[in-house]
């Protein structure tokens, strides 16, 4: 993959006697004079090739000899030998010889806004009959349709993970779309990269503009992906996505009225539409389209497919981008390595159904920082600037470069063999600073919306969370807000209630007054007892915070006598339960559950059905299973995630109670066997929980009569005491930063339990809550488990 990357920027524009003209803005083998072009199709060759490489297919793949190949080889050559002959061909061919010399690309840049009745032309077949090769399918010679726009774009400064917005819409007066199904293709696809921190992604729970806004106001995300249909609309003048409104009929929503919005969420830079018609536009006006209005109102990159696409065409695209770009590539570069991965399935037509349209001109459209400690993108000095909005006064650099390390004036991008040079001194320099935003999915139109680089927002986060200074290959524990908040990267999970993350010194604890067991807020440095969550005259207990500290699940008790879980928004608000029904495996009732700091739709559960039988399963916060993990012993509780996903660990043992047992761990992915951490022979080892640090495990040790708190290494190694208070110590909960422990300290026995902090090597034991009324019950949560 190169490393820098030099632009061919053509022109295409009307010429004499309804012809065309091509001329070279901008090469490193200079300008030659302008050639004429003339289309090598009448109106009913192209019509038939669109119409024979453009139907809807049902075959997942084509021998690479396939008769639609030889098609598309043939058009490519024509169209390209009809542009490039000529000085213009000898120029194309300097500048490729010149840019291999420097071991650097060549971004081949089509500027088609003289000619908008072009657009509709698939570009991307274009065919070097010289070199016998296709240049879109090389990420050494990209080709992107450039859309050159005033004012510039700056990088938006990013840490991990590249936050990914999904919204699926299926109007009941259009044909039905199985929305569900198709969500579940995305989040399944891009599940390896969530395991590891590199990306996250978020569901919009309906297909209403309303929530659409609502998720965009609550969060901060990076890309925009549309599941549903859309279409060009001549008398608009645009093109048109159809979004559920009022009784689930459609409403459609033009691309220059969803543009606007999404400029609006300023973090926003990609977006891909898995919508018809998502790349065309009208004859005469160059950004009628959806994607091209998405462009106008300032996204820097839209993905949008000119075809229909398969399924399976779909989302082997969209998995290949957002890989390509957590890895460092420059969006362009990332579309041909997607592109790539099409055509290797094998399938050699669709590869050039996703558009990709520009605004950024070094197509990076993100501003990575390896730095742990980096500010989070939510901060507003961090985020790309279009500086045709500021009102400051201010642009860019004094120098003209918009802050980003530069190497001979060259973009930068990652590296293919070696570390290539830097062009020499008066070599021609390509366009630096401008960033890009979306990508294209299904059915002919994807968008993802991301500014300065997705490529960087998501290597900014791999690198990050996959070398961050806490050993967890997650990137530390959470950002704490200007307002003492912490912040989730993974912003709020979708479909739950949810209000303001909780301050970093807010623990939720359940707590019995006037024998009405409910949950309360608790702030750990002023002892002050805060919202009461929730008010039903039953048991409600065990709460769990979720990864962006904004909601709160719990167990309360439920009429058959099992717990089944609930959840609150951090004000306590918008109460219900967490499930419709539950899944049979949960029917008989739940234990302490944990939360995937990944995947924040999933929560891990010790499960009984109604016959009673025990399980381990992860199951998404609709209460459909995802999977149920194996376990060492009949019965298990007490769960916590690893902070980077991987693992969930548990107590388990032969009976429920505290009959023995001892510390577990097993894959969350569901490979491999569990692994014992501890053995205290007939002692018992439970409450384990995570430090958000991910270096250490607190939980509980009984030996005899007596029970404290320890810490052991994550491998089960290095076992400690923390809290040997006389009596029984249980139910310990880092705080967020994992600085500190908060437990349960019983003195006695019948004693009132009462809540304790203390430092992370047990240092500063402080009693809380010994003048309020009431008494502790069951535990506290102060942070994900």
């Amino acid at each position: 993959m190169p490393l820098t990357y030099q632009n061919f920027d053509l022109l295409i524009e009307s010429g004499a006697s309804g012809g065309y003209r091509a001329r070279v803005l901008t090469s490193p083998a200079g300008e030659p004079p302008p050639v004429a072009v003339r289309m090598p199709f009448s109106d009913l060759e192209l019509e038939n090739f669109l119409l024979r490489i453009g139907r809807p297919r049902r075959q997942s793949a084509r021998g690479v000899q396939s008769e639609e190949a030889a098609a598309i080889q043939d058009f490519g050559g024509r169209l390209f030998d009809a542009v490039f002959h000529d000085q213009l061909r000898v120029a194309l061919n300097g500048s490729v010889e010149q840019a291999e010399g420097q071991e650097t690309g060549l971004r081949l840049r089509l500027r088609l806004t003289d000619c908008p009745e072009l657009a509709d032309l698939p570009w991307e077949y274009l065919y070097n009959t010289d070199k016998r090769l296709f240049p879109a399918l090389s990420p050494w010679t990209p080709v992107v349709r450039y859309l050159d726009l005033p004012g510039r774009i700056r990088p938006l400064a990013v840490r991990a993970p590249l936050r990914i917005l999904v919204m699926a819409a299926s109007p009941t007066d259009f044909p039905a779309l199985d929305v569900d199904s198709e969500w579940a293709k995305v989040r399944d696809a891009l599940a390896d990269l969530q395991r590891e921190g590199r990306v996250s992604v978020d569901r919009v729970p309906t297909g209403t503009l309303g929530d659409l806004r609502r998720m965009l106001r609550r969060g901060e995300y990076h890309v925009f992906h549309f599941i549903g249909h859309g279409r060009y609309d001549p008398q608009a003048r645009d093109g048109v996505l159809a979004l559920e409104g009022l009784e689930g009929r459609a409403q459609q929503v033009t691309g220059a009225d969803l543009g606007a919005m999404l400029h609006d969420h300023r973090s926003l830079r990609l977006g891909l539409l898995n919508s018809c018609e998502g790349a065309r536009g009208g004859r005469t006006d160059p950004y009628s389209g959806t994607a091209q209005s998405l462009i106008h109102q300032g996204i820097p990159a839209v993905v949008a497919m000119q075809f229909e696409i398969t399924d399976v065409a779909a989302i082997t695209f969209a998995h290949s981008l957002y890989a390509a770009v957590a890895d460092g590539y420059p969006l362009d570069a990332a579309v041909s390595e997607a592109r790539n991965a099409i055509r290797d399935q094998p399938n050699p037509v669709e590869w050039a159904t996703p558009v990709l349209y520009l605004r950024a001109p070094d197509g990076v459209i993100f501003d990575l920082t390896d730095n742990p400690g980096a500010a989070p993108s939510g901060r507003a000095g961090d985020r790309m600037v279009d500086e045709g909005d500021r009102t400051d006064g201010t642009g860019p650099d004094p120098d003209g470069s918009d802050g980003r390390a530069r190497q001979g004036g060259v973009d930068r991008a990652p590296e293919r063999s070696g570390p290539p040079t830097a062009p020499p001194t008066g070599a021609p320099q390509p366009d630096v600073g401008t960033p890009e935003r979306r990508l294209s999915r299904r059915r002919a139109a994807v968008v993802v919306t991301t500014v300065v680089g997705l490529a960087a927002v998501a290597t900014a986060a791999y690198l990050v969370l996959g070398n961050g200074s806490d050993g967890t290959g997650r990137g530390g524990s959470p950002t704490a807000t200007q307002s003492g908040a912490v912040s989730s990267p993974g912003g709020p999970v979708p479909g739950l209630p949810a209000a303001a993350p909780l301050p970093a010194d807010t623990m939720v604890v359940s707590r019995d007054v006037d024998d009405n067991i409910d949950l309360y807020l608790v702030d750990a440095a002023t002892d002050a007892v805060g919202t009461r969550l929730t008010t039903a005259p039953v048991s409600e207990a065990v709460p769990l915070i979720s990864p962006d500290r904004g909601s709160v699940v719990y167990l309360r008790a439920g009429e058959g006598g099992g717990d089944l879980p609930w959840v609150v928004a951090s004000d306590g608000t918008g109460a219900r339960k967490l499930w419709s029904a539950p899944p049979p495996e949960c029917a008989g009732g739940v234990f302490q559950p944990a939360w995937d700091p990944v995947e924040p739709t999933v929560l891990a559960f010790s499960c009984s059905d109604v016959a009673g039988n025990r399980s381990l399963q992860l199951v998404d916060v609709g209460g459909q299973p995802v999977r149920e993990l194996a376990t060492p012993e009949p019965v298990v509780d007490d769960l916590t995630f690893s902070p980077d996903g991987q693992l969930v660990t548990f107590w388990a043992g032969q009976e429920p109670g505290d009959q023995g047992g001892s510390l577990w761990s097993v894959r969350a992915d569901g490979s491999g066997a569990p692994v014992q951490l501890t053995d205290v022979g007939t002692g018992v080892d439970a409450d384990p929980v995570w430090s958000p640090r991910g270096d250490q495990i607190a939980f509980r040790r009984d030996v005899g009569e007596e029970s404290d708190i320890f810490v052991v290494a994550a491998d089960g190694s290095g076992e400690r005491a923390l809290a040997t208070r006389s009596g029984l110590d249980s139910d310990p909960t880092w705080s967020p930063d994992g600085g500190r422990l908060a437990f349960v300290s019983t003195p006695t026995a019948g004693a009132e339990p009462a809540l304790w902090t203390m430092a992370a090597d047990g240092s500063g034991q402080r009693r809380l809550l010994a003048d309020a009324p009431g008494r502790l019950v069951l535990s506290a949560a102060w942070s994900r488990r």
